[in-house]
């Protein structure tokens, strides 16, 4: 999914549930931000605040895959349950299974949202749904280099969809996964979508359970808002108008929003030459940091992390005498 899902239909979706103006927006700006979570700090170094943050995307896919193993199946590429593995919608023409397969809807990833919700914390619910509606994007891709990822005879960039670049994320694109078994290889991302959203306001809903109707009314919403196929993704500026009208109180997003309100970068350090070497960036935190959003995040995904690394990757990864 891109930004059209994790902030927009995110921020409809969480509305939708219950939650309100200030929630909803937390919720969907920890979803989005997820993937914009890409640099790491080194804030206050020296003092007894000193924080590291943890990244949550990366830019540089040529990672080592040590450190690639902490970011994509953790935040983007949940694998499934063994008992998910044999899903129709995962069926390949060459008859393979991985054990690190994405599943739409997978045992893992709703075990990843159950754990968020009873925390009730909304940038652990943000996290969360990131990956989870991500499982219905990145459904039969592993979250590292692999052959199985591969779309491409004798392609090498076979990490993750890099071979299918975005046409797993564009929302109203529809494209052909050549793995696959003919009833699947068709595939309609809007329905992925809708599926994703209506999956994620079943557990989202608060108070009783959402009726079918509740769910029905929600999907031809969206349904409406996303409107016809654009493989190109040339009509999305139209699509997120339409998204802004379903959502009360809308908020716009800025990636650097959070941050800034948190931390400041000092000045740097006049250059003894002018062809001296200039001096990293120092960063600080402001007065009252530990309430601030981009915090809160901070925190939010290190406790991910930790969940899924320790109770889901871990054991994974033991019985394929590999290490996380």
């Amino acid at each position: 999914m891109d930004q059209e899902f994790h902030f927009y239909i995110m921020y409809i979706v969480a509305q939708r549930a219950g939650y309100g103006p200030d929630e909803s927006y937390t919720i969907a700006y920890s979803s989005q931000y997820t993937d914009d979570n890409t640099r790491k700090y080194d804030i206050s170094a020296g003092t007894a605040n000193h924080f590291e943050n943890y990244i949550s995307q990366t830019i540089d896919i040529m990672e080592p895959q040590v450190v690639l193993m902490r970011i994509y199946p953790v935040f983007h590429f949940m694998p499934g349950a063994e008992s998910d593995l044999f899903v129709d919608s995962a069926r390949r023409l060459d008859g393979k299974l991985h054990i690190l397969n994405t599943i739409p809807n997978g045992s893992n990833s709703r075990k990843m949202m159950k754990d968020a919700l009873l925390s009730g914390n909304p940038y652990r619910i943000g996290v969360a749904a990131h990956l989870h509606s991500d499982s219905f994007s990145h459904q039969n891709f592993l979250g590292f280099t692999d052959c199985f990822n591969s779309l491409l005879p004798g392609s090498l960039s076979n990490i993750c969809h890099a071979e299918a670049f975005h046409k797993p994320d564009y929302v109203a694109n529809v494209w052909h996964d050549k793995r696959l078994v003919s009833a699947f290889a068709r595939v309609d991302n809007k329905r992925r979508v809708l599926q994703a959203a209506g999956n994620l306001y079943v557990f989202l809903k608060k108070g009783a359970p959402p009726s079918q109707k509740e769910i029905d009314t929600l999907v031809n919403d969206l349904g409406n808002a996303i409107g016809p196929r654009d493989d190109g993704n040339d009509l999305a500026n139209k699509r997120v108008k339409r998204y802004k009208a379903l959502i009360h109180d809308f908020k716009e997003y800025d990636k650097y929003a959070w941050f800034e309100k948190a931390v400041t970068e000092e000045s740097p350090k006049p250059l003894p030459t002018p062809d001296y070497p200039p001096y990293p960036p120092r960063f600080t935190w402001q007065a009252g940091y530990q309430n601030s959003d981009w915090y809160k995040f901070q925190l939010a995904i290190m406790d991910h992390q930790k969940l899924a690394v320790d109770t889901i990757l871990k054991p994974i990864f033991s019985g394929m005498d590999a290490m996380i």
